[in-house]
């Protein structure tokens, strides 16, 4: 009984813990961000090192002795990951692993705060699954202009949230 009683704990702690990136949204997030194993500066004038660790948000990077290995890299982007997951688990609940994938990269590009206030969650909610798939794509601007890599990075998370 005992035995019985650990085991449903564990499972409960499990499932309670919510949704990790798999390696669908892992592939698809390193893909978009590139790997940088030195300090650079991105679109936005942020410095970055990595799969777009950006230093403003991490202690500004003080504990950070580039070059880095990939290994180190994809350590420290499953760090950063965390936050993100935790937005998609507490706003979009019970999503299939892909469609949990296709967001998770989206909060880390965007942020948690345009994630939640996205056309892309409002349509989840309503169940609305093509919905929210093609809202992907209307984030794909900075200040106003098309910026390709978003275009292509959208298209990915559209692609990924759509496969079974």
């Amino acid at each position: 009984m005992a035995k019985q009683l650990i085991v449903l704990l564990a499972l409960i702690a499990f499932v309670s813990a919510g949704k990790k990136i798999g390696n669908n949204g892992l592939n698809l997030l390193k893909s978009a961000e590139g790997w940088r194993a030195n300090f650079y500066y991105d679109q936005i004038g942020l410095k970055t090192i990595g799969y777009g660790h950006a230093c403003k948000w991490h202690n500004n990077c003080n504990d950070i002795h580039p070059p880095l290995s990939q290994q180190q890299g994809t350590d420290l982007l499953k760090k950063d990951l965390v936050e993100f997951e935790n937005c998609i688990n507490t706003a979009a609940p019970r999503l299939s692993q892909n469609r949990f994938d296709a967001c998770v990269d989206f909060a880390f590009n965007m942020g948690c705060g345009a994630f939640t206030s996205s056309d892309v969650l409002k349509n989840i909610k309503a169940k609305n699954w093509s919905g929210a798939a093609n809202s992907f794509s209307k984030y794909d601007k900075i200040g106003g202009q098309v910026i390709a890599g978003l275009t292509v990075r959208r298209r990915n998370e559209k692609n990924l949230f759509n496969k079974k």
